[in-house]
């Protein structure tokens, strides 16, 4: 094996999946979504880092994920182990190999998604939904080899989707069926792993009807906030419908025409990781009532990119926490559910989501139920999806009150 270590990056590309050297920056981190390609820096969203190393003239690939911290610290540790290695040479101490017929979890997952990429039927979504199911469940598995995964680190995944991806229900039994189709690629049986009580509980989810935030909700929630900044979220995410990840990444060259009849606002699609699920805008025709508020941030923060961004103009990652802070300052929460009889009293019914549920049944209701626009407008892609926020029509109701 060559003594050699090289961090690139796999991504794809206008010609298809490429490799090229990550770059890395001035401070010593890595530059996330970039890659050298041709002799220049390219951009590559879609894709992971990579350690190579060479054993003769064969290339052995290690797949690190896509999330840049993470990738470097791997990097870091694998160079300080090959370092530990040469030194042992040198003083004549023989250790011993880690054995290499054993693929690991992580490896696993790397070629579990090779092999989803090579399938014709596979679409960008799909893999785009494994991909977050593999890196979540391997930051929340502690075993490192499948033989060594048990049924907890299995909860503690579902537990994770529902506390920091804010997943509903619906969503969390979906994923944990699709995790399963993962585990067998492993070669773990899941019916052994997880018992049938325990796979009830997570597969299954109760029907409901969307729950969504009235109209006087939303205003108490503007009213109570400390500052019009802390108050604009809850409005922009109110009358557009984005996702908050999609929400998180909106700047200020994504707003358009704030002085004409039609304002808008063009947003990139992400998934829940907040990576852009592909390269198509849609535009989402802005509310009067926002406009001045806009012009006002506009006005005030000529420096900013990020129209939610923190002091240093990231990404804020905290919104769902300002979230369930205001509504407990306003006096909403419900009292008790699990969240607030906890010490933090952050109310479960408080959801960054449950502001594109209210967009979408509110847009569904005022277009007659006008599926094609309002999907445009969402960037759903799942007819089934949408259909589940139609209410029954005034007719139907009115036929139901009197059939009896």
């Amino acid at each position: 094996m060559n003594k050699t270590l090289s961090l690139i990056r796999y991504a794809k590309l206008e010609k298809g999946w490429r490799r090229g050297a990550a770059v890395i920056g001035k401070t010593g981190k890595l530059k996330p979504n970039v890659m050298i390609f041709g002799g220049a820096e390219v951009p590559c969203p879609d894709g992971r880092y990579q350690i190579v190393q060479y054993n003769g003239t064969k290339p052995i690939y290690t797949d690190l994920g896509n999330d840049p911290a993470d990738a470097m610290a791997q990097y870091r540790a694998a160079e300080s182990k090959q370092g530990v290695r040469l030194a042992a040479v040198r003083a004549g101490i023989e250790l011993v190999e880690e054995d290499r017929t054993r693929k690991t979890v992580r490896r696993y997952a790397a070629d579990f998604l090779e092999m989803h990429l090579a399938l014709p039927h596979r679409s960008e979504d799909s893999l785009k939904r494994y991909t977050v199911i593999t890196e979540t469940f391997i930051e929340q598995c502690k075993a490192r080899y499948p033989e060594d995964v048990t049924k907890e680190d299995v909860i503690r995944w579902c537990g994770y989707l529902r506390r920091e991806l804010d997943y509903g229900p619906r969503t969390r039994a979906d994923r944990y069926l699709s995790l399963r189709g993962f585990l067998r690629y492993c070669g773990i049986d899941p019916r052994k792993l997880i018992d049938w009580g325990t796979h009830n509980l997570l597969k299954k989810y109760t029907k409901r009807e969307p729950n969504m935030y009235t109209p006087e909700t939303v205003a108490k929630l503007i009213e109570h906030a400390t500052s019009p900044d802390r108050a604009m979220p809850w409005d922009f995410l109110y009358k557009t419908g984005v996702r908050d990840s999609e929400a998180q990444h909106v700047t200020r060259y994504d707003l358009h025409g704030l002085d004409t009849p039609e304002p808008m606002v063009f947003v990139k699609e992400r998934d829940e990781l907040g990576r852009i699920k592909d390269d198509e805008e849609r535009k989402i025709e802005l509310h009067a009532s926002l406009v001045p508020q806009l012009q006002r941030w506009l006005k005030e923060n000529p420096r900013k990119q990020l129209l939610f961004g923190t002091l240093r103009d990231r990404p804020d990652t905290k919104m769902l926490l300002a979230l369930k802070v205001t509504a407990r300052r306003a006096g909403l929460n419900c009292g008790h559910c699990e969240g607030c009889l906890s010490k933090r009293k952050e109310c479960k019914d408080f959801t960054l989501h449950k502001f594109r549920r209210t967009y979408t049944t509110r847009m569904l209701k005022a277009t007659s139920g006008d599926l094609r626009s309002v999907m445009k407008r969402t960037g759903h892609s799942d007819l089934a999806s949408v259909m589940r926020y139609l209410a029954p029509s005034a007719h139907v109701r009115d036929a139901t009150a009197t059939a009896f």
